[in-house]
């Protein structure tokens, strides 16, 4: 049988369905009890949600603060590192063309993408391709929030008119074919995994030049290394040139470098980060990238090319 709703119980429920939040259910009785139209013009808009809005917009800011302290703490020298990778790799473009054919983007943080979008953004540069592996924004809302905005940014320039068309999102164990390079998409997002959630989400692609190999992990961590183990014949894995993970520390485990078995690896690694360097010395940060030295050190490995030392040019025969 039917019941009498009592005080504020269709309040209530639009409340537990969802239909309104704590703000917009605390107006109702705000306008019930107002006792003035200005009281009662305020209840209202904040029904309409204009009080939510506001404290949204707010928790934005302060995620996009809380972005750059975590950025900061990780990389200390992060703030001008953009600035002159962006002007490096545009004038090693320009040198040679005013195009690049391929862009594999392995994930979202803005270490790995700000180059490409002020390319997209600020230059006449044509990007022909562009491969990306991208979860769900809502996904990244919930595994890793502090950075959402960066792949809110990535995913925005996406779609600029440019290059929309241009986007592909790659599938695992997809090939691509560059006149005499082989490629080969080893990993992708993974959605299921959710500690380290971007950097275990990275692009994984294997390219085949002239009988050589190079494997580019992007920031792959401990958890996508155990999967591409598993997942991957070990054939799949080795390779002649590996791009060492997440920097050179903190990224893909000893048991994946030892599969792998590189002659050459490319570090992505600033001279502070090679060093552990966090501004009072040598071994003064906390970073992992000795570590992870020493295991390539241990797989007798014949050449280290580092971000430290310049730009380096490579022949592949």
């Amino acid at each position: 049988g039917a019941e009498m709703a009592g005080p504020g119980e269709f309040t209530k429920r639009a409340f537990f369905n969802g239909r309104i939040d704590l703000a917009q259910a605390e107006s109702v009785i705000d306008i019930i009890n107002a006792k003035s139209e200005r009281e009662a013009k305020s209840g209202i808009k904040q029904l309409e949600g204009f009080l939510s809005a506001e404290i949204n917009q707010i928790k934005q800011d302060i995620l996009d603060v809380l972005v750059n302290i975590e950025v900061t703490i990780d990389y200390p020298e992060y703030d001008d590192m953009p600035e002159i990778v962006n002007k490096n790799l545009i004038e090693q473009i320009k040198q040679r063309t005013d195009k690049v054919d391929y862009w594999f983007i392995t994930h979202p943080h803005k270490d790995h993408a700000t180059c490409f979008i002020n390319i997209v953004q600020n230059t006449d540069i044509k990007i022909e391709n562009v491969y990306v592996t991208l979860n769900e924004i809502d996904w990244y809302k919930q595994y890793e929030p502090q950075r959402t905005i960066e792949a809110e940014n990535l995913q925005k320039v996406l779609q600029n008119e440019k290059i929309k068309d241009k986007v592909t999102e790659v599938k695992l164990n997809q090939e691509i074919n560059i006149d005499n390079i082989r490629c080969k998409i080893l990993g992708i997002k993974n959605p299921e995994i959710t500690t380290n959630a971007i950097n275990n989400s990275s692009m994984v692609i294997k390219m085949q030049v002239n009988n050589k190999t190079i494997l580019f992990l992007g920031d792959t961590g401990k958890e996508s290394s155990e999967k591409l183990i598993k997942e991957q014949p070990q054939k799949e894995l080795k390779a002649d040139i590996v791009q060492m993970a997440h920097h050179g520390q903190n990224g893909a485990t000893e048991e994946l470098y030892k599969i792998i078995n590189p002659k050459i690896c490319l570090w992505p690694t600033p001279q502070w980060l090679w060093d552990n360097n966090s501004g009072s010395g040598e071994d003064s940060g906390n970073w992992k990238t000795k570590e992870t030295r020493k295991w390539i050190e241990n797989l007798k490995v014949k050449q280290n090319i580092i971000e430290k030392d310049g730009n380096k040019t490579i022949k592949i025969w």
